[in-house]
């Protein structure tokens, strides 16, 4: 555990002093979303009901910028084979890089979500299911980055194959999402909403195992 506390405090440390990143995908978030009202119109009537699949498509976008480079410099460096080397298995090295990259991008995003749903005219009594599932969400999607960045490292063309994974295997987590964000008679948890957790519990089971069989794959190349 001090091992992993310590790898996560470690890649925090270099988003924060590269936080352009970071900033980029909460850039890219909060655009997207105030672009619509500027391109349609400030009317409720039109906003509110495709107010819940922008938020969603903006959150989807953003995480897409900050994926590419999730292990690109741990790989040149060395760092890779540093932790291969370690006591640290491979497979919880890239959970700590998707957790230290949430707390550094959907976070963030997270938080401004309450404000850009109230400018679109989100039902207040969708904010706190809406809340819950992009939380989640966000978290299925780093997952599905972290994943899609791993096997782009031992690619020759790793962005064309990052579109081909990520796209996908988001399309779930967009549509599950998107109607979980919508209250079900009243309840927080609706039967998309546990669908939706069912996605990130399938990912955190598969993600670590295949994010280390490619970074050993790619160490392997690069050695």
């Amino acid at each position: 555990m001090k091992i992993l506390f310590a790898q996560m405090r470690r890649d925090l440390a270099l988003i924060w002093a590269g936080r352009g990143e970071a900033v980029v995908m909460l850039a890219y978030f909060l655009i997207i979303i105030t672009l619509f009202p500027l391109a349609i119109g400030p009317d409720m009537a039109t906003l509110r009901p495709m107010a819940l699949p922008v938020i969603w498509i903006a959150a989807l976008l953003a995480s897409l910028a900050g994926f590419s480079r999730i292990f690109n410099e741990d790989v040149r460096s060395g760092w890779v084979d540093q932790v291969a080397l370690s006591p640290l298995p491979l497979g919880i090295y890239a959970l700590s890089k998707a957790v230290s990259h949430w707390l550094a991008g959907g976070l963030p995003m997270l938080l401004a979500t309450p404000v850009l749903a109230l400018m679109l005219y989100v039902d207040l009594k969708s904010l706190a299911p809406l809340m819950l599932a992009l939380a989640i969400g966000t978290m299925a999607l780093t997952l599905v980055g972290v994943l899609a960045a791993a096997l782009g490292e031992g690619a020759r063309n790793g962005g064309s194959l990052m579109a081909l994974l990520v796209l996908p295997l988001a399309l779930p987590v967009l549509i599950f999402g998107t109607l979980a964000s919508t209250p079900d008679n009243g309840s927080l948890v609706s039967p998309h909403m546990l669908l939706l957790m069912a996605v990130l519990a399938a990912l955190l089971a598969i993600v670590p195992v295949a994010a280390a069989a490619a970074l050993a794959e790619a160490e392997t190349d690069s050695s």
